[in-house]
């Protein structure tokens, strides 16, 4: 009887202890899948994410068909601009976009007069001091990232700079710093030793006023790598050529190897390419981020629609370096003016004029490698975006 009594018992425990253990199982189960979930949920972005990425921040602009081919001009207003470039005597590619559709995007002349290769929507030119916007959208990403502001001063970097302690982060973007760079290299230098001699060159004019000089940018260029410990060239690459998909952008050195590449030319006595303008190494790579950038006008397009549409920097950010007082004035590389922004820069032979509405719906883009000396296509630019709509561009 007692030992029945035991048995009972035995089985009991056995019964108890057996679904404990399968609670304890179900339990370290599910604490399993919920600890395997809430890392994947950690882990880095994938090359499939990065990807992904890259689609999200083109897809504005791969919506307009034809961005990387010739467009002939077959509407009115298309023909008309045609005329009125062919008029100027333009040399170079134009890329006109109205209502989100290319009405024109086409070469004008030669990119090599000597080889008779003409210009078309794959050639390649250097841009000039339009490369400023591509450094100021790397600073504000720093900004964005709460790793540099904007009242930042400059002593925090380059103490030994005059004033250092009164320059702002928003200064030296706006070139209000009142710095001027009044020596220039005369021997050639890695990117490296370009800064350093140009940064250890800076003075002081007057302090506050605005003198555009490119030093303030070569600051902006230090201040980057010495934020992220990275280089210019893979900066610039990593954060804004390769996720915009820039294939035809590329920095002097590796232009000057391009089959697409464009040369330059002067204009004399009404003559088109009457005098070479000689390859300038010295002259371009000094450039650090200011300066030594090829692309075609895809690619400049590309990626003033991609700021503009918040893929690059966000709207806060943006709002935080256009303030009210600087419409219409040089802010971040570029010009804030209302509606539109423009874009501007000269160097070695080459013009690059670039207007963008705000929406990206309307812009005019002209890249030319025979700048005309002494005068400008600025002009010519601005009233042929003004035919796109209301853009107040006097």
């Amino acid at each position: 009887m007692h030992h029945g009594k035991h048995q009972k018992r035995n089985k009991r425990r056995r019964q108890f202890l057996f679904t404990l253990f399968l609670l304890t199982l179900i339990s370290f189960e599910i604490y399993l899948l919920f600890f395997k979930e809430k890392q994947q949920n950690i882990l880095p972005q994938t090359s499939t994410e990065s990807s992904e990425i890259s689609k999200e921040k083109t897809e504005d602009t791969e919506q307009i068909k034809n961005l990387n081919q010739d467009v002939l001009p077959s509407s009115n207003l298309a023909l008309d601009i045609n005329q009125k470039l062919t008029d100027a005597s333009f040399i170079g590619s134009a890329l006109v976009i109205k209502d989100n559709q290319i009405i024109m995007q086409k070469g004008f002349g030669y990119a090599n007069a000597s080889k008779k290769i003409a210009n078309n929507s794959q050639s390649v030119f250097q841009i000039g001091s339009s490369q400023k916007g591509l450094t100021a959208a790397l600073v504000l990403q720093q900004v964005q990232a709460q790793k540099l502001s904007l009242d930042e001063t400059l002593d925090h970097f380059y103490p030994n700079i005059p004033d250092s302690s009164k320059i702002t982060i928003r200064q030296l973007l706006s070139m209000n710093s009142g710095l001027v760079q009044q020596e220039k290299p005369t021997a050639m230098m890695s990117d490296e030793e370009f800064l350093r001699f140009e940064i250890a060159h800076a003075q002081m004019g007057t302090f506050g006023e605005f003198k555009y000089d490119a030093i303030n940018y070569y600051l902006l260029v230090g201040i980057l790598e010495k934020l992220t410990g990275s280089t210019y060239r893979t900066l610039l690459n990593q954060q804004i050529i390769q996720p915009l998909q820039l294939h035809h952008t590329s920095f002097y050195d590796d232009f000057l190897q391009l089959k697409n590449r464009t040369f330059a030319y002067e204009k004399k006595d009404n003559t088109d390419y009457a005098a070479d303008i000689a390859d300038d190494p010295l002259l371009f790579n000094q450039e650090v981020g200011t300066g030594s950038l090829g692309m075609t006008v895809s690619d400049l397009y590309t990626f003033y629609a991609n700021l503009l549409a918040e893929k690059l920097v966000n709207k806060q950010t943006m709002d935080s370096l256009w303030t009210d007082d600087k419409q219409n004035k040089f802010i971040g590389g570029l010009y804030n003016c209302g509606n539109f922004i423009r874009g501007h820069g000269i160097e070695g032979g080459f013009e690059a004029v670039s207007y963008v509405s705000k929406d990206r719906k309307d812009a005019i883009i002209l890249l030319t490698n025979q700048y005309p000396k002494n005068a400008s296509y600025d002009q010519l630019t601005a009233t042929l975006f003004s035919q796109l709509g209301p853009y107040k561009t006097k």
